[in-house]
């Protein structure tokens, strides 16, 4: 079983009591920002960011054709799962045909860089992503989906077979060209690491995964968290960066903050444990924008604190192979501006024209099927089927795409009997917080990194 936004459609409307997915764990230990007043003052004084170009995707979920993509198990899981696991290698080839015309000095891929950890896949994809762009460096993390996953399997006609997935210290080799290598520090309780892709800028590159507790025959873990030693680990470089005058970004798989009502309620394993603590440590030391992935949607959220704090912007991109099919651009000034431009997928090899609208409905239908499912199982009536499960699935839809425009009614129960009524008084605010666009815009946006307002540039 694998657990992901459109698969947890299926659970959510299929739990009559809608609780929410607590977070688990300690909090953690308390910061030295928090207790030191000499480092107090030190963090009054963040460092200017120096003019930088770079390029952020993220999930591409590569997936090798020759593990197989056909029989009942192959089905089962794109039934359940909607990427576009056959088509990985054609898009991830599209995006590196456009990326190559930009002038970027980086990129950063924010994890899940394989289907479900496979060894097969991660070589090929580490191979594929060296030729994203003849001058940049790229730097990666993993997702939840790469290391120990005991899902890696290859499909047969048949059914499926277990084959080789990586440990962690594989990943750090098979990606060893892409940061692990040439970092300034390496945390030693995870794949976390520190680069400096351009001179006075600190990446800092976060392992929020649990793949420690992945277990053989078991189901891999979703949920991100940040142990006390990787904790501490992370603020002794944040100080380092700011000691040295560097400025600092960071980039993670799962979500730093909430990026819609209801995210952490119903969706709990996307935004890491104890967010607000570890988003205001971020914003102390001055790393103002975070870079991450997970939920599969275009995404911007800031999470603003009180001065001296100031806030943090989580950029959330949506999956190479999941519509719209997003990759970004971003542009900082050294006048202390950052420009956001999202780019999507339009063409591939094998659908040269009507990719985008190929893929949309792929992601529709599939979500569509999966509300029916789960609405089946509470005896709602056909009639009531056919009448909330596209709007189940055209709010999801919205989220994906980012700069949501919430209709009048967000969904309606008229026509759908007592037990679609029953569902919807349950779950209305799930869908409603779909369609809410948490500010600021999600696709195109100007940031001013010294007063921290942002604005939508014109189309001109």
């Amino acid at each position: 079983m694998r657990t992901r936004p459109i698969a947890l459609i299926v659970a959510l409307l299929a739990c009559i009591s809608f609780a929410g997915c607590g977070k688990s764990g300690p909090d953690p230990a308390s910061f030295r920002y928090q207790q030191d007043p000499k480092l107090s003052h030190r963090l009054l004084q963040p460092a200017d960011y120096p003019a930088a170009r770079f390029i952020v995707l993220t999930d591409p979920h590569y997936y090798h054709p020759g593990l197989g993509t056909s029989g009942p198990d192959f089905a089962r899981y794109i039934r359940e799962d909607r990427k576009m696991l056959a088509l990985s290698d054609e898009i991830l080839e599209a995006a590196a045909s456009e990326i190559q015309k930009e002038p970027t000095d980086f990129i950063l891929i924010c994890g899940d860089m394989t289907k479900d950890g496979e060894r097969i896949n991660h070589l090929r994809v580490a191979e594929k992503i060296s030729s994203l762009h003849p001058t940049a460096d790229i730097y990666v993390v993993p997702g939840n989906h790469d290391v120990r996953n005991p899902e890696a399997v290859r499909y047969t006609n048949e059914g499926s077979h277990g084959v080789a997935t990586v440990e962690p210290e594989e990943f750090s080799e098979i990606y060893g060209a892409y940061g692990y290598d040439n970092a300034i520090a390496r945390d030693p309780a995870s794949l976390s690491y520190v680069a400096e892709p351009v001179d006075g800028l600190w990446l800092f590159a976060l392992d929020s995964c649990l793949w420690r507790k992945n277990r053989a025959g078991g189901h891999p873990v979703v949920n991100g968290r940040f142990s006390d030693k990787t904790l501490k680990w992370l603020e002794e470089m944040l100080i380092q960066a700011r000691k040295n005058n560097k400025a600092a970004i960071a980039m993670m798989h799962h979500g730093l903050v909430a990026h819609y009502p209801g995210n952490e309620k119903y969706y709990g394993e996307y935004v890491v444990d104890h967010s607000e603590a570890i988003a205001r440590m971020l914003a102390a030391y001055g790393v103002r924008l975070v870079f991450t992935g997970h939920f599969h949607a275009q995404d911007i959220t800031v999470k603003q604190f009180a001065d001296p704090i100031g806030p943090v912007f989580d950029i959330e991109t949506g999956s190479l192979v999941t519509w719209p099919c997003p990759w970004r651009k971003i542009t900082i000034s050294a006048g202390q501006t950052c420009t956001i431009e999202s780019r999507f997928i339009k063409a591939i090899d094998s659908i040269p024209e009507g990719f985008a609208e190929y893929a949309r409905n792929f992601a529709l239908e599939g979500t569509v099927g999966l509300a029916r499912d789960a609405l089946e199982k509470y005896h709602v009536s056909e009639k009531g089927m056919d009448l909330l499960a596209p709007q189940i699935a055209e709010a999801y839809l919205a989220h994906l795409a980012g700069d949501e425009q919430k209709p009048d009614t967000v969904i309606s129960a008229k026509g759908t009997g007592i037990m679609g009524r029953l569902v919807l008084f349950f779950q209305k605010d799930l869908v409603e917080g779909w369609w809410t666009d948490l500010p600021p815009p999600d696709n195109r946006l100007v940031i001013d990194l010294e007063s921290y307002s942002w604005q939508q540039p014109d189309d001109s």
